[in-house]
């Protein structure tokens, strides 16, 4: 191979290297801040994702955590607390009887499953409160929304005029008899109204819940008003560890789930490669099979040059020859008759010893200094003569 190709190849090789690092490292960059996964995910390092939570947990040591993917209504899941935040308040409707019941049955398992609703800055204009009339001594009132799951009806609390979207809510502890703090600051305004029983309110703003508690078998449902609570901003301007502690319960196992936000785990041969650790072994197999393919095609000796005098280059050679060749690299010239001797001496030892004139002829020939060829043509003489007898 001349000495363009190989700096041909040798750059063909370093910009596929570039190419792919490139390309790595903008796939990188765009999974880094997870903006492409929606709200309240795991995946996401930005102020609306959950990772620093994800990541404080797994740090811990105490607890297991990890994602889901997969619909937890085909898994066997017991003993965990299972998070679905990130979640509309409009998606758990009454008529969705599937989803609820997936959910009671995780329950019902041991479980403890938070579903933490995206929080409502401002009331929807399709649910905007009526115009006061005149003389009422009300700015603005609580706007009732569609009826949810379980019973319970959703109340945006009122917004006083020139009182900013983001400005945070402070909600009180209800339930006696709990070691969380008196009061917990929330961003959503929306409110969680359960039926009489069955329920128990933990906080509420003014008298209407925003987080509620329900057990179910051996397990316990929470539903909060605010997902932010577990956001990234919120852990880094105001973190509320108690709540939080709290929410997690005493489970041992944490399960943020990512599937119901859409984040599902496609099925084939590299999911399963990546969840049994195959993919170096995958590598190694392609590097070997592209050294094979490169053997095969380019052949590791290289052809005679224009002007080589070396015929034995490009020649077919038998197994004749390719015997005299290992003789000629491993026998110097010098030692070559002495070596021929020996073997003879091995092979005929019961003719030498019929024979004394051979035996003598061998000895000297072992010893003397002279031209080998000489010496060869007389021993070969003197046996076939001694055959012809």
């Amino acid at each position: 191979m001349s000495a363009r190709s190989k700096l041909l190849i040798f750059t063909f090789c370093l910009l596929l290297v570039l190419a792919a690092v490139s390309l790595y490292q903008l796939f990188a960059l765009r999974f880094e801040a997870g903006d492409i996964f929606p709200p309240g995910s795991s995946l996401r390092s930005d102020p609306q994702g959950s990772m620093a939570l994800y990541q404080a947990l797994e740090r811990t040591g105490g607890v297991k955590v990890h994602r889901n993917y997969r619909s937890l209504a085909r898994q066997k899941v017991t003993a965990s607390t299972i998070l679905l935040l990130g979640n509309s308040h409009h998606e758990l409707v009454t008529g969705d009887k599937k989803e609820i019941s997936e959910i009671e049955q995780l329950v019902a398992a041991g479980n403890r499953v938070v579903v933490a609703f995206n929080p409502v800055i401002t009331a929807p204009e399709s649910a905007a409160a009526p115009e006061p009339k005149s003389g009422d001594a009300m700015t603005s009132k609580a706007v009732k929304a569609p009826d949810t799951a379980w019973g319970i009806s959703t109340v945006y609390l009122p917004i006083a005029e020139g009182v900013l979207d983001k400005t945070l809510v402070k909600a009180t502890l209800v339930e006696p008899g709990l070691t969380l703090p008196t009061e917990i600051r929330l961003l959503s305004r929306l409110t969680l109204q359960p039926p009489q029983t069955g329920w128990r309110t933990i906080y509420a703003v003014d008298g209407k819940a925003v987080l509620l508690e329900r057990s179910i078998g051996s397990g316990s449902l929470v539903l909060l008003s605010d997902s932010s609570l577990f956001s990234n901003e919120a852990l880094k301007a105001d973190r509320q560890a108690a709540l939080l502690v709290w929410l997690m319960g005493e489970q041992t196992r944490i399960i943020f789930d990512e599937f119901h936000l859409g984040v599902s785990e496609q099925g084939g041969i590299m999911a399963l490669a990546r969840r049994f650790g195959l993919l170096p072994l995958i590598g190694t197999m392609l590097l070997l099979a592209g050294l094979y393919i490169w053997q095969q095609s380019i052949p590791l000796i290289s052809a005679a040059g224009a002007g080589s005098n070396d015929q034995a280059i490009g020649m077919t050679r038998d197994s004749f020859s390719g015997l005299v060749s290992l003789l000629q690299r491993n026998i110097p010239v010098n030692q070559l008759l002495k070596v021929c001797c020996q073997e003879w001496q091995k092979s005929f030892k019961r003719e030498l010893e019929q024979d004394a004139r051979l035996r003598k002829e061998l000895h000297d020939a072992m010893t003397a200094q002279d031209d080998p060829v000489t010496r060869y043509q007389r021993i070969a003489r003197l046996r076939a003569e001694r055959t012809r007898r």
